[in-house]
């Protein structure tokens, strides 16, 4: 897939240039470390830790031919990504035998709002219709409020609450 405009480009981006998503993935990371510094327990990772554990993802999730990258970059270099996984729908509900996971959605923070994301998204739904993949599901933290807002505009709707927590330190209620 390759879509062009006048100001940056969209293609599907090879494992072999994964390397290129490093200085997004960081400020990902950043963001979320500044708006969820606390997960259940845990502390935000640093961004080299969290790259070397987000790119072995990745390779992992890549050896499947079904998911994809696709990279929206300028004259300048990459923009922003998406990073998508497909497999088994639901068993529970009525949706496709497939399903697409957005694993990850990147924008350079100085062009978040200025609608990468959502041209990111649109590329993202137009390589999944192409494949017969009707069905996908997001996950974003309940902080990132931009990111919800953003998802609900596109007709998306909050499907499951996720607990994180640590079982060593797990405070027990009455």
């Amino acid at each position: 897939m390759s879509i062009r405009d006048s100001q940056h480009t969209i293609r599907t981006l090879p494992i072999a240039e994964l390397g290129e998503l490093e200085p997004l993935w960081g400020a990902l990371q950043e963001h979320y470390a500044a708006i969820t510094p606390l997960l259940g327990n845990a502390l935000a990772r640093g961004s080299a830790a969290s790259w070397q554990n987000r790119r072995a993802k990745y390779e992992r999730w890549l050896t499947d031919p079904n998911a994809f990258v696709l990279v929206a970059e300028d004259a300048g270099g990459p923009i922003g990504y998406a990073f998508v996984t497909v497999g088994p729908g639901y068993a529970a509900w009525c949706t496709g035998d497939t399903m697409a996971t957005l694993q990850s959605l990147s924008v350079l923070p100085d062009l978040r709002g200025s609608g990468i994301g959502s041209e990111l998204l649109d590329a993202v739904e137009a390589e999944l219709r192409e494949r017969g993949v009707g069905d996908l599901e997001i996950t974003t933290a309940a902080t990132n409020a931009e990111a919800a807002r953003l998802y609900e505009r596109r007709g998306y709707t909050k499907g499951f609450v996720v607990y994180v927590g640590s079982i060593d330190e797990a405070v027990v209620g009455d």
